[in-house]
């Protein structure tokens, strides 16, 4: 009789040989990492309107379409397909998707170089990760809400265990509230403690061009930012204002429902402070007069 660790060691032998959670052992390590859980507003809705009206298989198209994008962009950004030995390295992150939530982990080298700020490239790929994610979803009408924190974690094909993701889940359903990406206090601690590196350094973070700070408090990812990267002016300025009309119709789709309208109003509220960054965007500046208070009349 075949044990059934056995046989998960079986089908999993390949991707442990990947997986930096497993390892040169074939141990399992519980791992400091930094954690990013995303959840797509509205899926619920959308898949049960979609299959009301027969939509189903073409709303499957659309999103497994925004994530091939994604994927490709990630591929991209990596540059996978140069590397001739990248076969015979442990992965750097791991990313699962289970129907609308993205869940990504990524281990955080501990370093003895003294130039090396521990947590920085993870953080970096995190962010550059979830800059792209998010705007190639909000380009195909999905807005998202994340959080990113930093404590143990452990995943495989099987199994995802630790304080890591539970910490991202309950700062993504109780604390983001709105269509962003924020990181908890854990993840807010690392990020400054890298900032600190770069000080002593006397160098510039270039992290901090990935995240804004909010109204209260909490800091987000800045993914707007993205769009200036590579692209020439037509295609920045298609980009944002595609962002414009997703937002626009958002608000006017929601605009009876204030628990759903006020997330769409901090989007363009986000939209706005973007476009009103240097060098200025007004032409594609989102009139929310019509949301303002009022006196009855």
């Amino acid at each position: 009789m075949i044990n059934p660790v056995d046989i998960l060691s079986m089908n999993g032998e390949v991707n442990n040989k990947r997986n930096p959670y497993i390892n040169a052992k074939g141990q399992r390590e519980l791992k400091k990492s930094i954690v990013a859980f995303v959840d797509i507003l509205g899926f619920k809705e959308l898949v049960i309107n979609a299959k009301n009206e027969g939509r189903s298989k073409n709303l499957f198209d659309s999103f497994y379409n925004a994530l091939s994008t994604w994927s490709n962009h990630i591929k991209d950004m990596n540059n996978m397909a140069s590397d001739v030995s990248f076969s015979q390295k442990k992965d750097t992150y791991i990313i699962r998707i289970f129907t609308d939530c993205i869940l990504i982990g990524s281990p955080i080298k501990i370093s003895k170089n003294k130039y090396t700020i521990e947590g920085e490239n993870e953080l970096w790929e995190i962010l550059s990760i979830l800059y792209l994610f998010q705007l190639e979803m909000v380009s195909h009408g999905y807005f998202v809400r994340g959080a990113i924190s930093v404590d143990e974690l452990y995943m495989d094909d099987v199994i995802i265990y630790g304080n890591g993701i539970i910490d991202a889940y309950e700062a993504e359903s109780k604390q983001a509230k709105f269509p962003r990406i924020i990181l908890t206090k854990s993840a807010e601690s690392m990020f400054l403690e890298i900032n600190k590196g770069f000080v002593a350094k006397q160098s510039e973070n270039y992290l901090n061009q990935y995240l804004n700070k909010d109204s209260d408090g909490y800091l987000f990812l800045n993914y707007l930012e993205s769009i200036k990267i590579g692209d020439s002016d037509f295609q920045f300025t298609e980009h944002l204002e595609k962002h414009q009309n997703m937002i626009k119709k958002n608000l006017r789709k929601h605009n009876s429902t204030p628990h759903l309208l006020e997330k769409y109003i901090w989007a363009a509220n986000y939209h706005n402070f973007f476009c009103n960054q240097p060098p200025s965007y007004e032409k594609y500046i989102i009139d929310l007069t019509e949301y303002q208070m009022n006196v009855m009349k």
